[in-house]
């Protein structure tokens, strides 16, 4: 049977030889593999960290917006309960000076208006309640006389509007 190459035929170092220098050869192989694993998971590792970067500039970003959005949202809110009191006061001040004119409008009505005015009925929008009968609050006729201890008593023949006899 031939030989290998750089293989003698007699003795047992040349094997030995060979089989260190195979043995070197599948250390080198093995180091390169494991050179080359750390060289991928490197580049995967740098791949990663850019997207991490490009991530978290878009997010330093929207955080910028949301605290414009949330100081533009506080002027805001700011300027509307300002206007709304703005608003409230001035209604208040409307109402107030409503009700003034109403009352010097109705006293003015009240001086120029005979007495008998109210009694018939002659203002209906007055503040001044009518009943049903017509009668103004102050010319009821009295229906009711002071009595004794008992209290006040009716007097007989008069109907109180509203109320049938007993």
């Amino acid at each position: 049977m031939a030989t290998p190459l750089g293989w003698s035929q007699g003795g047992s170092g040349s094997v030995c030889l060979a089989f260190d220098q195979l043995r070197d050869v599948v250390e080198s192989q093995e180091e390169l593999i494991h050179q080359l694993r750390n060289v991928e998971e490197k580049a995967a590792h740098a791949k990663t960290k850019a997207l991490l970067a490009k991530e978290e500039e878009k997010l330093q970003f929207a955080l910028g917006e949301v605290e414009v959005l949330s100081k533009q949202l506080e002027k805001e809110k700011l300027a509307f309960e300002k206007a709304l009191s703005s608003v409230k006061c001035r209604a208040l001040q409307e109402s107030s000076k409503k009700d003034q004119l109403i009352t010097k409008c109705n006293g003015r009505r009240e001086a120029r208006a005979p007495p008998h005015a109210y009694i018939h009925g002659l203002f209906p929008n007055s503040p001044v309640p009518v009943s049903r009968a017509g009668f103004h609050p102050n010319f009821y006729p009295r229906l009711r006389t002071p009595g004794g201890p008992g209290g006040p008593h009716r007097r007989k023949g008069l109907q109180v509007p509203g109320r049938p006899r007993k």
